[in-house]
């Protein structure tokens, strides 16, 4: 378990590494803490600086996508995201804001808590700072939703131009199959998004309206700019989300399209074949009794059979314009 604990000290803030059996300097306004070895570790942690990581056996296991409360002591928030494929690594975070200090708890990556304790050191004290950092996490992850979005957003209109914009030769060279492996993890990402964005709109809503919540005029100011620019942020996920959820129909559509085009052309090859089976068939049969075998025109006419069958139902077919669908 890794901790960093940030103070202030004058007009800044200071931020230093402690072991986990080191005390917690009085002034301390935020405690981070860092892929605990397991779930207890990190409660007992909390329980010792005063606070409570326990509302429910779920909620300690991170084993929802997000829940927020509030009690006479202190704000706690867990979130969790969900990812999988390749090089996607889940990312659990429990929030914890009381007692005048703010404690994070992350497991696995959380660039919300890095990008806003990497920069910490460049902003200056105001006179609520536990509020004043989680303004901060709270903003990183706003600009990190917004991030996802419009990677989406980029996802969906390029492969729109695939499907829609390329000429019919070109399309049919598109690996459908590869697009919608793509098309799904970005699905299932917007998801989490919408699902986190909701447990942090509910947060702000609890930071800006109770009274038991601490804030500067800065930090509401800022706090409130989030709150609108969240609304947005939830139409503009909903608006990507419907435009994926298309795509991934369209593109099941085309693999449906391919697919019964392959079975015409397999069905136009049987229909072609199948008469002059049938008459080499009859004349392969062993029976002592058949004219055509004395014929000395025989051969000639079965071969001649066999070509005008077969190339009838072509016509047909052709006529048809199967040939060109």
């Amino acid at each position: 378990m890794q901790i960093v604990v940030h103070t202030v000290q004058g007009d800044r803030f200071q931020s230093q590494p402690l072991h986990s059996h080191d005390p917690v300097p009085d002034e301390a306004v935020w405690i981070e803490i860092h892929n605990p070895s397991n779930t207890a570790e990190a409660v007992d942690y909390v329980e010792r600086l005063g606070l409570r990581l326990d509302m429910m056996e779920a909620a300690q296991n991170f084993d929802l996508y997000g829940h927020v409360e509030i009690d006479d002591q202190q704000v706690t928030a867990l979130l969790r995201a969900e990812r999988r494929g390749q090089g996607q690594e889940s990312s659990k975070l429990a929030v914890v804001l009381g007692r005048g200090k703010l404690v994070t708890v992350a497991v696995g990556p959380t660039p919300a808590i890095d990008q806003a304790g990497s920069r910490l050191s460049a902003s200056k004290p105001d006179t609520h700072p536990p509020t004043q950092i989680l303004a901060r996490i709270l903003e990183r992850a706003l600009d990190r939703a917004s991030q996802i979005l419009d990677e989406a957003e980029d996802e969906v209109r390029l492969h729109s131009h695939q499907l829609f914009g390329s000429s019919s030769v070109a399309r049919a060279e598109i690996d459908l199959e590869h697009m919608l492996s793509e098309l799904g993890p970005k699905q299932a990402r917007i998801v989490e998004v919408r699902y986190t964005n909701g447990v942090v709109a509910r947060l702000l809503h609890i930071l800006l309206n109770d009274p038991r919540v601490s804030l500067s005029s800065e930090t509401r100011e800022a706090l409130e700019g989030m709150a609108s620019e969240f609304v947005s942020l939830k139409e503009f996920a909903g608006t990507i989300e419907q435009e994926l959820a298309n795509l991934v129909d369209l593109t099941v559509g085309y693999i449906g399209i391919r697919q019964n085009a392959s079975a015409r052309w397999f069905s136009i090859v049987a229909t072609v074949f199948m008469p002059p089976t049938l008459l080499a068939a009859i004349w392969g049969m062993n029976f002592q009794h058949m004219p055509e075998l004395d014929d000395s025109y025989g051969y000639a006419l079965a071969l001649g059979l066999m070509l005008l069958s077969a190339t009838i139902p072509l016509w047909v077919v052709r006529k048809l314009g199967w040939l060109n669908r």
